[in-house]
This record gives structure tokens, sequence and C-alpha cells, in this order.
């Protein structure tokens, strides 16, 4: 089994991926984000461009292109966090590639360039060596075959191709492996699904779970203002009417809602202020058993990060407008008996995590 936690960024699901670290028999591989399938470029992309929206042959192209390009941006990452080969993980990803491409062969690719590549490629490569030099040679019968010469290069063709899905299940698994991954133990992986359609990623993965834990809308604000700062720039702070409209579209609507016997939605605070009966919900949905609770996920730490608009009243104003947009998003702390603890507020993993 292979267990995602995921959330909406900065929204505490390394809580979860924490307290399974407690649990027996479970890996918790958490020294990077696997967004394999869910990063631009990255497998659900492709699927798009070669499954499900395919525009004759050049998209497919161009996408397994990005792809490729997308994975050799996360080879030095991947090594230097777990100390996984580049060379495995590349002939995996050449492997997969060649699983899927139903075509090879050098020819004009609809590749995409940008800066100086892009005139590279439009006026040397297409406008002076195929329009001026090699197109009158051909014309005058002086060049009498097709010559492999820039702007041509390998293209490979992908328009539905049958094995797509049982491809990429085995390219997971190997860079998984190749990651250091336990085939005997359920894993769980961070962020492997986006947490407001998990399900769009399961085809990648498999027998895949979900765990999405979203955050109280005031506190999550709160947070990346005083906290993440430069780190939380992917979520809009300037104003509060930013950063309602932002945290309201990413859930409103979205598929994580409906009732799904694969995904357990939970909230950060759940964690700390009903730490037993959020708990038993994981257990009894994983099906594991915490035999060292508190150990790496403790409550008493974690509640340094909530009911944050006590601790911060110079955003009283910004909060009253949070209230009053996302009601329904609101956890009610007065409801809930308070939790001591004298930690500080921190980012990630818990600091039993770090140990």
């Amino acid at each position: 089994m292979i267990v995602s936690t995921c959330g909406f960024g900065s929204t505490g699901s390394s809580a979860v991926s924490d307290y399974l670290m407690e649990c027996d028999n479970v890996q918790v591989l958490d020294k990077l984000e696997f967004t394999l399938a869910t990063c631009v470029d990255g497998l659900e992309d492709l699927e798009f461009h070669l499954m499900k929206q395919n525009s004759r042959q050049g998209s497919g192209i161009a996408a397994i292109q990005r792809f490729q390009a997308r994975m050799e941006r996360f080879f030095p990452a991947w090594h230097a966090r777990t100390g996984a080969a580049i060379a495995d993980l590349k002939r995996a990803t050449d492997e997969f590639v060649d699983a899927i491409t139903q075509v090879k062969y050098v020819g004009l690719s609809p590749r995409i360039y940008h800066g100086g590549w892009k005139w590279l490629h439009q006026y040397v490569g297409s406008s002076l060596i195929l329009r001026r030099i090699v197109r009158p040679l051909e014309r005058k019968k002086i060049i009498k075959r097709n010559l492999d010469v820039y702007p041509f290069g390998e293209v490979r063709l992908s328009v539905r191709p049958p094995r797509f899905y049982e491809a990429a299940r085995g390219f997971v698994e190997k860079i998984l492996q190749t990651l250091g991954a336990d085939s005997g133990k359920m894993l769980v992986l961070d962020q492997a699904f986006s947490g407001n359609n998990p399900a769009k990623s399961y085809p990648f993965f498999n027998d895949p779970m979900a765990v999405v834990v979203d955050r109280d809308p005031r506190d999550m604000y709160i947070f990346a203002k005083t906290v993440l700062l430069s780190v939380g720039r992917f979520i809009p702070t300037a104003n509060v009417e930013d950063f309602i409209t932002y945290y309201r579209v990413l859930r409103e609507g979205q598929p994580y809602k409906t009732p799904d016997k694969r995904c357990l939605v939970l909230h950060f605070e759940d964690m700390v202020y009903d730490y037993e009966a959020t708990t038993e919900k994981i257990d009894r949905f994983l099906g594991v058993r915490n035999s060292k609770r508190k150990s790496v996920f403790d409550p008493a730490l974690s509640v340094a990060n909530t009911n944050l608009a006590a601790k911060f009243p110079q955003f009283a104003d910004d909060v009253a407008k949070i209230r009053e947009a996302l009601p329904e998003y609101l956890f009610d702390f007065q409801a809930h008996p308070a939790v001591s603890g004298s930690g500080k507020m921190f980012f990630g993993k818990s600091p039993l995590n770090r140990k």
C-alpha cells in the first residue's frame, strides 16, 4: 500500500506523516515531496496530452519532451536528499519513455525554446539552415536524401498508448525503490497526490490511499506572514482579500469533498485538540498500529502553531474579514479543551522528527 499525506500548502499534513512514523511496519519517506505525478509537466500533465486531450501528434511529442526535462531537474535534488544514483533514476525514466513511445524518428520537433535558444532555433535552425541552405540544395537536386541535421531532432510519437498506466505504475515503483522504499512495508509519501483531488493521481500508484489535511484559514494566513515569509510566497498575503480568494478557490467544489473509501480528510487542529479520536480514525482507515505514541508527533508541541489570532492581535482586522468570508472552514477553538504546551512555532516536521 502507498499512502500519501497531502494538503493545500502549509496546512499541516506533516502532522500525519509524523504520526505514521510511530506506527509498526510503516516506512515514511519524508526527505522530499514526491510530486512526480502532480508537478507541472509531471505524470498527470503527460496523461492529459497523451491519453485525454491529444491535439494531433504535436501535443504528445512536446509533452514527452517536457516530461523528460522535468525528470532531469528532479534527479540532483533526489540524489542529494536520498543518495539515489542519478544513473538509476535516468535509466528508469528512459525505460518508461521507451515503453510509451509508439514511433521514434528524426524529424521537426515542436519543442518549446526560451530566451536565446528561441532565437537560435528560429533564425539559425529554421530560417538559415532549412530555408536558405537545405531547401535550395534539395530543389537543385544537390541534396537527394533527408539530412538529420539541426533543427531536426528526435521525435517520439505517442497517441493513447495502450500500456500507458501499466508502464507508469512500473516506473513509479522503480523510482521509489531507487529512492530507498522498502516493498515489505506500507510506504508513506509526502504530497504525492494533490490535496483538492487526490484520486487524479491514483492511476499511477499501486494500491493508493490518501490522507488530506486542511487548516483553519486564520492560522494559515498568520503563519504565512509571521513564520513562512519567503518560503510561503506561494500564498498571497499582501492583502487579506487576495488570501481569502486563494483559500476559497482551492477548496470550493473540489473533488476531495466527495466521500471516497481511499481518502480520509482531516484537519490539522483535530490532530492537536482531538488527538485520541483523530488518530483512531487514521489507525482504522489505514489498518495500522501505533506502538510509540507521541514519540514523534506530540500535540503539546504542535499546539504552538494553532489559534494564532490570540497570539498576534495586530492581525485582528484581517482575521475578522477571514471569519466573515470563510465561516465553513473555521475551527471552533472554544469548543475544545485547551492543550498545554510550551513549544515554539515551527514549520514542517515535528522537532522530534529532526533528531
